[in-house]
């Protein structure tokens, strides 16, 4: 009984929800207890669509992008790009998010490589008609903000801080050989 007890307490929980990316459901979701814990917001209390798979969709078939395949767990479509994945998203309740994030699979750049990284993002940022990425890009107006090992991090400049969009940057993390890169803004 004593042995039953231990190996119960022993096990772990798992869920289906995969570690590839972020998940911008769990993230609205800290977001909003944190912002205010005594509040009873909930899923109808939206001030924003929260329709990921729709809205994902519908910006997808803006680009003529089609063959892509929907994590649900994710709230993310994943794009197929040679030996690489796109993790894209659009949608949100207390924040609207707009994500796009490569996943690298068996690339030789180093962290510190800023061009290759600058590059890539605006070829990111040209596919998914995230002009003001593409804008400031091409105008130098990024600064590098954060920078080690494992983590380098750009600021872009925001060209209308009245508007409620705010941009959260360009991020290169490296995970052992995992290599990623995301840009994304939100409103608030």
């Amino acid at each position: 009984m004593i042995i039953g007890l231990l190996i119960s307490c022993t096990q772990q929980n798992r869920t289906t929800e995969s570690a590839d990316t972020i998940n911008f459901r769990e993230l609205a979701t800290d977001a909003i207890s944190q912002a205010d814990t005594n509040s009873d917001i909930n899923e109808f209390d939206c001030v924003f669509n929260n329709d990921y798979k729709g809205l994902t969709t519908d910006w997808l078939a803006e680009l003529n992008i089609k063959d892509f395949i929907w994590r649900s767990d994710l709230e993310q479509a994943l794009i197929a790009k040679k030996q690489d994945t796109l993790f894209v998203s659009q949608g949100g309740c207390v924040h609207f998010g707009f994500l796009v994030e490569l996943k690298l699979t068996n690339d030789k750049h180093a962290i510190g490589d800023s061009i290759f990284w600058i590059n890539k993002a605006l070829e990111l940022a040209k596919e998914f008609k995230m002009d003001h990425y593409e804008q400031m890009i091409n105008q130098g107006r990024i600064r590098k903000v954060q920078d080690n090992d494992t983590n380098v991090w750009f600021e872009i400049d925001d060209n209308d801080t009245d508007d409620n969009l705010f941009y959260n940057g360009i991020e290169i993390v490296f995970n052992g050989q995992e290599k990623r890169m995301s840009i994304s803004q939100y409103f608030n």
